[in-house]
């Protein structure tokens, strides 16, 4: 009997492993399927970049990381004042022979960036764009023509399809995943944040008798933004090919689709100067929504509704951060790390600058 019972045992006991290791498999299946892609994640901001040397930086991370990364990055960037970058060339300006050509600017203040197909006689006003010697660059990407400054705040996504399998690889795609995933709750979550703000900035104030002793009666007074205020902030839209503060246009957007992978950034208009914006003319193609609105009529500053929250820009960075931290495992990066790829597979920055880079200044 036991001898009979012996391969019984046995085929029960390889039949209950088989089984432990079936569970195990799908469990590891389902963490697999639950786990967040990784990003890599990268603020400049302070980081002594120029406008120009922002942009070759992604393009040098969107085409030459050997770990085919995803991206995020995030920064505000000087205009014209290059740390790591010599352009050679000269921008628009006179020069002469103590200054070499390519500081010659005489509108160091700001910046025109054109997408890779833009004609700038079709795009800008050339003669005072030459006057005020104001530089033009060409970008990697396509898009429209932007004026940015100071102020302006950058947004960068890299994505690899190999993690973003749910964003097809099409601009309005790109742009409807960006909007619902990550923009749109960052201007949720900033609007919630002015008006906690607006709750807490409250003082009581004691009424004063006469003989100088205050009563135990006091009232409150509110020092900023009330709950109307805040709710008079229109809401954030993807609006045709727009981010939009009701109808109105918050900055400029652009995409560059390679195999296996894309990249989206933005640049949001905290403030600007409004004189800048007399650089652009009016685009031959518009969307429908802008109407015959002028620049003055068709934009809004961010800092016009969001002036006076808490933390200021840097809390609009710290919001996109948390709204990717809910799609992505954010790995935190440095300007270092990023200059180190360029350095192992290109050369260093100049000399990606100087041969296979997109990004150049345009010469009027």
């Amino acid at each position: 009997m036991e001898a009979a019972t012996a391969p019984i045992a046995l085929r029960l006991a390889r039949r209950a492993a088989g089984h432990r290791r079936l569970r195990r498999s799908v469990a590891s299946s389902l963490s697999s399927l639950s786990a967040k892609p990784k990003m890599a994640w990268l603020d400049l901001t302070g980081s002594g970049l120029s406008a120009m040397e922002r942009l070759v930086v992604e393009e040098a991370l969107l085409r030459h990381d050997p770990r085919q990364r995803s991206w995020g990055i995030v920064g505000n960037h000087d205009p014209t004042h290059h740390t790591r970058l010599s352009l050679h060339r000269s921008t628009q300006g006179t020069t002469s022979s103590h200054m070499p050509s390519h500081d010659a600017v005489h509108n160091p203040n700001c910046v025109i960036i054109m997408g890779i197909g833009g004609k700038p006689d079709k795009l800008l006003d050339i003669d005072l764009v030459k006057n005020d010697g104001v530089q033009v660059i060409r970008r990697f990407s396509g898009g429209g023509t932007v004026v940015v400054d100071h102020s302006s705040l950058w947004t960068t996504f890299i994505g690899r399809s190999k993690d973003t399998p749910q964003v097809s690889p099409y601009p309005r795609e790109i742009m409807r995943w960006s909007a619902d995933e990550i923009f749109a709750p960052v201007f949720q979550e900033m609007k919630r944040a002015m008006q906690t703000q607006g709750h807490k900035k409250k003082t009581l104030v004691m009424e004063q008798v006469s003989c100088g002793v205050s009563s135990e009666q006091g009232q409150m007074m509110q020092l900023s933004m009330d709950d109307k205020d805040v709710s008079d902030i229109p809401d954030f839209a993807l609006l045709e090919t727009d981010y939009v503060l009701g109808d109105k246009k918050i900055g400029g957007n652009a995409q560059t689709i390679i195999k296996d992978g894309w990249l989206h950034h933005t640049s949001f208009l905290w403030d600007y100067v409004d004189e800048h914006m007399g650089y652009l003319t009016l685009p031959e193609k518009q969307p429908d929504y802008r109407g015959d609105r002028t620049h003055d009529d068709f934009l809004v500053k961010l800092s016009k509704h969001y002036g006076r929250i808490g933390g200021g820009k840097r809390t609009f960075f710290k919001e996109i951060k948390n709204a990717a931290a809910t799609k992505f495992e954010l790995e935190e990066y440095t300007l270092q790390d990023a200059l180190e790829v360029i350095d192992e597979e290109l050369g260093g920055i100049q000399e990606f600058y100087d041969g296979k880079c997109r990004t150049k200044v345009v010469e009027l």
